[in-house]
């Protein structure tokens, strides 16, 4: 059913976040009889689809917070669905909605089940790790995500695209037009596409990865100084992940949630993406763009590596040694 909100909000008045304050609701057993032997019962709003309220979809819960942060401009939206139904409350793709709404989600204290997604500028809610919230994140090769974005940009200048929410349409619009008539399979059309993209395109593309977790606003540039700052806050994830080993990421997310790795969805590399990524590898301008995401990246996955075998087996050895 669809209800009005009826309940005035003083308070919603008074701060300037709307006209007549009439943002409040109030469910009962005169609007539903059963409403306390209902085993399922969400509540949306209307027009954005955020989730309000839901109860237990599974008979246990989750009872962890957690945060995926999306690095992708393309949301792992099955991915978000396989886990996201084991928790009370979830709410993937956050950015969709603003700040404002994404910090409501984080404030939800009394809830101690919540999977929150999204592209997010971490600095903003670094806090959250402090209160209770596990981050998560599967890093991408990022010359493969910049071959993602001018793929998704040329084809959003043709057609709508469902995930991209109303702040993403205005501030990718510009890139979008850039790159509408571009030749992805052009190395010159390529390069010259880069070379000439204005600084409302280019904020799109410049290390991407590194301006979510090294910045504030999204019209702030990073510079190689700002890389130590990303990897600094990435240290404080649960799980970091790299899609050149996403089995790894498959494990640990099992495990950190208790639930079965089995039919985990995680988005496949596409062939057409992989020729733009190796297109993009051969041109400099490609990598002016990408320096600090590639300098993170290298860092990133060299952390990643397994220790040598004889490394592995004094490490081994000394764990016996103190065990004993």
């Amino acid at each position: 059913m669809i209800l009005p909100c009826d309940q005035l909000k003083q308070a919603v008045i008074d701060s300037g976040r709307h006209e007549n304050g009439r943002v409040g609701f109030k469910l009962d057993t005169t609007i539903i009889p059963d409403l306390a032997e209902r085993t399922s019962l969400m509540i949306h709003d209307a027009k954005s689809g955020l989730l309000i309220y839901r109860r237990p979809q599974v008979p246990q819960t989750i009872p962890l917070k957690i945060l995926r942060l999306e690095t992708q401009l393309l949301p792992m939206v099955k991915f978000d669905y396989h886990c996201g139904r084991h928790f009370q409350y979830e709410l993937p793709s956050v950015e969709r909605f603003g700040h404002e709404t994404a910090l409501q989600a984080f404030h939800l204290n009394a809830i101690q089940s919540i999977y929150i997604s999204g592209r997010l500028l971490l600095r903003n809610y670094e806090e959250f790790l402090d209160k209770g919230f596990k981050a998560i994140v599967l890093l991408t090769d990022p010359y493969y995500e910049l071959a993602l974005r001018i793929f998704l940009l040329k084809r959003m200048a043709r057609t709508q695209i469902s995930f991209f929410g109303d702040r993403d349409k205005i501030i990718l619009a510009p890139a979008a037009e850039h790159f509408a008539d571009v030749d992805l399979e052009s190395d010159a059309s390529l390069k010259m596409a880069l070379k000439k993209a204005p600084q409302n395109v280019r904020s799109v593309l410049v290390s991407p990865v590194t301006r979510q977790l090294a910045t504030t606003i999204p019209e702030q540039l990073v510079t190689r100084s700002d890389v130590a700052a990303a990897i600094d806050l990435l240290s404080r994830f649960a799980i970091v992940g790299h899609d050149s080993d996403s089995l790894y990421f498959q494990h640990a997310v099992g495990e950190l949630l208790g639930i079965p790795i089995d039919d985990f969805p995680l988005p496949s590399r596409h062939s057409t993406l992989e020729n733009i990524a190796a297109q993009l590898r051969s041109l400099h301008i490609a990598e002016l763009m990408l320096e600090e995401d590639l300098i993170f990246d290298h860092y990133v996955r060299e952390a990643m590596k397994p220790p040598a075998p004889e490394l592995r087996e004094t490490i081994v050895s000394r764990h016996a040694k103190t065990s004993h």
